[in-house]
Protein backbone atom coordinates (compact mmCIF):
# COMPACT_ATOMS: atom_id res chain seq x y z
CA UNK A 1 0.00 0.00 0.00
CA UNK A 2 1.20 3.70 -0.48
CA UNK A 3 0.97 5.89 2.20
CA UNK A 4 -1.45 8.81 2.59
CA UNK A 5 1.90 10.82 3.14
CA UNK A 6 4.92 10.84 4.93
CA UNK A 7 7.38 13.46 6.73
CA UNK A 8 9.80 15.05 4.42
CA UNK A 9 11.84 15.55 7.26
CA UNK A 10 16.26 14.06 6.80
CA UNK A 11 15.61 12.15 10.21
CA UNK A 12 13.35 10.00 8.62
CA UNK A 13 14.06 9.66 4.83
CA UNK A 14 17.18 8.96 5.93
CA UNK A 15 15.58 5.52 7.38
CA UNK A 16 13.20 5.07 4.72
CA UNK A 17 15.89 5.21 1.80
CA UNK A 18 18.81 3.58 3.51
CA UNK A 19 18.86 0.18 4.10
CA UNK A 20 16.86 -2.32 5.84
CA UNK A 21 16.57 -1.96 9.24
CA UNK A 22 14.94 -4.07 12.17
CA UNK A 23 12.36 -2.66 14.78
CA UNK A 24 10.33 -3.10 17.23
CA UNK A 25 6.83 -2.32 17.70
CA UNK A 26 6.47 0.02 21.05
CA UNK A 27 2.78 0.57 20.75
CA UNK A 28 0.34 -0.05 17.63
CA UNK A 29 1.28 3.54 16.16
CA UNK A 30 4.80 3.85 17.52
CA UNK A 31 8.00 1.70 15.99
CA UNK A 32 11.41 2.00 17.42
CA UNK A 33 14.10 1.55 14.88
CA UNK A 34 17.62 2.30 17.02
CA UNK A 35 17.28 5.43 18.64
CA UNK A 36 14.39 6.91 16.77
CA UNK A 37 11.09 6.20 16.84
CA UNK A 38 8.67 5.93 13.88
CA UNK A 39 5.22 7.04 14.45
CA UNK A 40 2.07 5.60 12.20
CA UNK A 41 -0.53 8.36 12.32
CA UNK A 42 -4.00 7.78 11.14
CA UNK A 43 -5.28 9.39 7.71
CA UNK A 44 -7.10 13.01 8.80
CA UNK A 45 -5.00 12.67 11.85
CA UNK A 46 -2.62 14.99 13.42
CA UNK A 47 0.76 14.57 11.33
CA UNK A 48 3.46 14.05 12.77
CA UNK A 49 7.79 14.83 12.27
CA UNK A 50 8.58 11.42 12.62
CA UNK A 51 5.23 10.33 11.10
CA UNK A 52 4.27 8.34 8.01
CA UNK A 53 0.29 8.78 7.96
CA UNK A 54 -1.41 5.76 6.83
CA UNK A 55 -4.40 3.18 8.29
CA UNK A 56 -1.93 0.58 9.47
CA UNK A 57 -1.68 -0.65 12.83
CA UNK A 58 0.81 -2.69 14.31
CA UNK A 59 0.37 -5.66 16.67
CA UNK A 60 2.66 -6.45 19.34
CA UNK A 61 5.31 -8.65 18.36
CA UNK A 62 5.02 -7.75 15.00
CA UNK A 63 8.49 -8.22 12.33
CA UNK A 64 8.80 -4.34 11.14
CA UNK A 65 11.52 -3.30 8.94
CA UNK A 66 12.13 0.09 7.48
CA UNK A 67 14.58 0.95 4.46
CA UNK A 68 14.62 0.48 1.18
CA UNK A 69 11.98 3.00 0.03
CA UNK A 70 9.57 1.13 2.33
CA UNK A 71 8.46 0.21 5.78
CA UNK A 72 7.32 -3.53 6.36
CA UNK A 73 5.12 -4.93 9.50
CA UNK A 74 4.61 -8.47 9.25
CA UNK A 75 3.41 -9.27 5.67
CA UNK A 76 2.06 -5.49 4.83
CA UNK A 77 4.52 -3.20 3.06
CA UNK A 78 4.03 0.45 3.26
CA UNK A 79 5.51 2.81 0.37
CA UNK A 80 6.29 6.34 1.15
CA UNK A 81 3.26 8.79 -0.17
CA UNK A 82 3.61 12.97 -0.80
CA UNK A 83 5.94 14.54 1.43
CA UNK A 84 4.49 16.72 4.14
CA UNK A 85 7.38 19.32 5.43
CA UNK A 86 6.72 19.21 9.01
CA UNK A 87 8.85 22.56 9.34
CA UNK A 88 5.90 25.78 9.56
CA UNK A 89 6.44 28.45 6.39
CA UNK A 90 5.88 32.08 7.16
CA UNK A 91 5.21 32.00 10.57
CA UNK A 92 2.99 34.91 11.67
CA UNK A 93 2.80 34.89 15.84
CA UNK A 94 3.67 37.34 18.47
CA UNK A 95 6.92 36.36 20.41
CA UNK A 96 8.79 37.60 23.33
CA UNK A 97 12.02 37.21 24.78
CA UNK A 98 12.73 33.31 25.63
CA UNK A 99 12.26 32.12 29.16
CA UNK A 100 14.42 29.56 31.00
CA UNK A 101 14.14 25.74 29.92
CA UNK A 102 11.76 24.31 31.35
CA UNK A 103 13.00 21.73 34.33
CA UNK A 104 11.20 18.68 34.06
CA UNK A 105 12.19 17.10 37.74
CA UNK A 106 9.50 18.64 38.97
CA UNK A 107 7.08 17.00 36.40
CA UNK A 108 7.01 14.35 38.01
CA UNK A 109 5.17 15.37 41.70
CA UNK A 110 2.07 15.96 39.52
CA UNK A 111 1.69 14.66 36.13
CA UNK A 112 0.78 10.69 36.12
CA UNK A 113 3.42 8.43 34.88
CA UNK A 114 4.22 7.00 32.28
CA UNK A 115 3.30 10.45 30.37
CA UNK A 116 4.85 11.93 27.47
CA UNK A 117 3.85 15.20 29.19
CA UNK A 118 7.47 16.88 29.48
CA UNK A 119 9.04 15.29 26.18
CA UNK A 120 6.11 17.25 24.96
CA UNK A 121 6.91 19.93 26.83
CA UNK A 122 10.68 20.11 26.60
CA UNK A 123 9.88 19.55 22.70
CA UNK A 124 7.22 22.63 22.40
CA UNK A 125 10.77 24.67 24.03
CA UNK A 126 12.83 23.55 21.75
CA UNK A 127 10.55 24.03 18.66
CA UNK A 128 10.60 27.87 19.85
CA UNK A 129 13.77 28.69 20.00
CA UNK A 130 14.53 27.70 16.85
CA UNK A 131 10.86 28.86 14.99
CA UNK A 132 10.51 32.12 17.19
CA UNK A 133 13.60 33.09 18.05
CA UNK A 134 16.14 31.18 15.51
CA UNK A 135 17.87 29.76 17.71
CA UNK A 136 19.08 26.71 16.71
CA UNK A 137 22.77 26.51 18.36
CA UNK A 138 20.91 26.80 21.80
CA UNK A 139 18.13 24.48 20.40
CA UNK A 140 20.71 21.00 19.80
CA UNK A 141 22.87 21.77 22.62
CA UNK A 142 19.64 21.17 24.40
CA UNK A 143 18.47 18.13 22.22
CA UNK A 144 21.99 16.63 23.28
CA UNK A 145 21.77 17.21 26.47
CA UNK A 146 18.29 15.50 26.58
CA UNK A 147 19.57 12.08 24.93
CA UNK A 148 21.16 11.17 28.73
CA UNK A 149 17.72 11.43 30.05
CA UNK A 150 14.34 10.71 28.00
CA UNK A 151 12.94 7.50 26.22
CA UNK A 152 13.39 7.02 22.67
CA UNK A 153 10.08 8.64 21.72
CA UNK A 154 10.86 11.83 23.56
CA UNK A 155 14.43 11.55 22.45
CA UNK A 156 12.81 11.55 18.69
CA UNK A 157 10.50 14.57 19.38
CA UNK A 158 13.35 16.77 20.68
CA UNK A 159 15.42 15.88 18.03
CA UNK A 160 13.10 17.47 15.41
CA UNK A 161 11.80 20.45 17.48
CA UNK A 162 15.32 21.22 17.34
CA UNK A 163 15.04 21.38 13.25
CA UNK A 164 12.28 23.35 13.72
CA UNK A 165 10.18 20.34 12.68
CA UNK A 166 6.73 19.98 14.82
CA UNK A 167 3.27 18.20 14.76
CA UNK A 168 1.15 19.64 12.48
CA UNK A 169 -1.87 21.32 15.13
CA UNK A 170 1.46 23.51 16.49
CA UNK A 171 1.67 24.86 11.88
CA UNK A 172 -2.23 25.99 12.59
CA UNK A 173 -1.35 28.25 15.92
CA UNK A 174 1.98 29.59 14.34
CA UNK A 175 0.95 30.32 10.68
CA UNK A 176 -2.55 30.58 10.61
CA UNK A 177 -2.90 32.37 14.21
CA UNK A 178 -5.52 28.95 15.06
CA UNK A 179 -5.27 27.54 17.85
CA UNK A 180 -8.20 25.25 17.50
CA UNK A 181 -6.55 22.09 16.54
CA UNK A 182 -4.00 22.52 19.16
CA UNK A 183 -6.07 22.86 21.70
CA UNK A 184 -8.52 19.83 20.20
CA UNK A 185 -5.52 17.77 20.30
CA UNK A 186 -5.22 16.83 23.77
CA UNK A 187 -3.55 16.38 26.07
CA UNK A 188 -0.20 16.62 23.88
CA UNK A 189 -1.39 20.29 22.38
CA UNK A 190 -1.10 22.09 25.76
CA UNK A 191 2.09 20.67 26.67
CA UNK A 192 3.29 21.55 23.35
CA UNK A 193 1.50 24.79 23.74
CA UNK A 194 3.17 25.61 27.57
CA UNK A 195 6.44 24.93 25.74
CA UNK A 196 6.15 27.32 22.87
CA UNK A 197 5.31 29.92 25.45
CA UNK A 198 8.18 29.25 27.97
CA UNK A 199 10.27 29.90 24.79
CA UNK A 200 8.68 33.43 24.11
CA UNK A 201 4.98 32.70 22.19
CA UNK A 202 2.77 35.61 22.90
CA UNK A 203 -0.85 34.73 22.97
CA UNK A 204 -3.74 36.53 22.99
CA UNK A 205 -6.87 35.54 25.08
CA UNK A 206 -8.86 34.66 21.95
CA UNK A 207 -6.34 32.14 21.21
CA UNK A 208 -6.99 29.90 24.49
CA UNK A 209 -10.70 29.68 23.56
CA UNK A 210 -12.76 26.90 21.80
CA UNK A 211 -13.42 27.24 18.51
CA UNK A 212 -16.27 26.47 16.55
CA UNK A 213 -15.25 26.48 13.30
CA UNK A 214 -14.91 23.92 10.46
CA UNK A 215 -11.44 22.37 9.97
CA UNK A 216 -10.20 19.97 7.25
CA UNK A 217 -8.69 18.31 9.44
CA UNK A 218 -9.20 15.79 12.59
CA UNK A 219 -6.42 16.50 14.95
CA UNK A 220 -6.47 13.58 17.42
CA UNK A 221 -4.17 12.11 19.90
CA UNK A 222 -2.29 9.39 17.82
CA UNK A 223 -2.21 6.08 19.97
Amino acid sequence: MIASSHSSSELLCELLRGPLRRGEVLQPRNLRFGDYVVSLTAPGQARMPNGIECSVQAAEGSRVTIGADRLAIGALEVEPGPEWNPVPHTIHAHRQSAGPQPMLSGLSSWVPAPSPAGDELLAGYVAGLVLLHRRRLRATRIAERAAEELKTYGLTLVRHAARGEVPEPIHDLLVAGDPASLLEWAPSGMWWLRGLVSAGLLLKESDTSSSSGPHSRVHAQAS
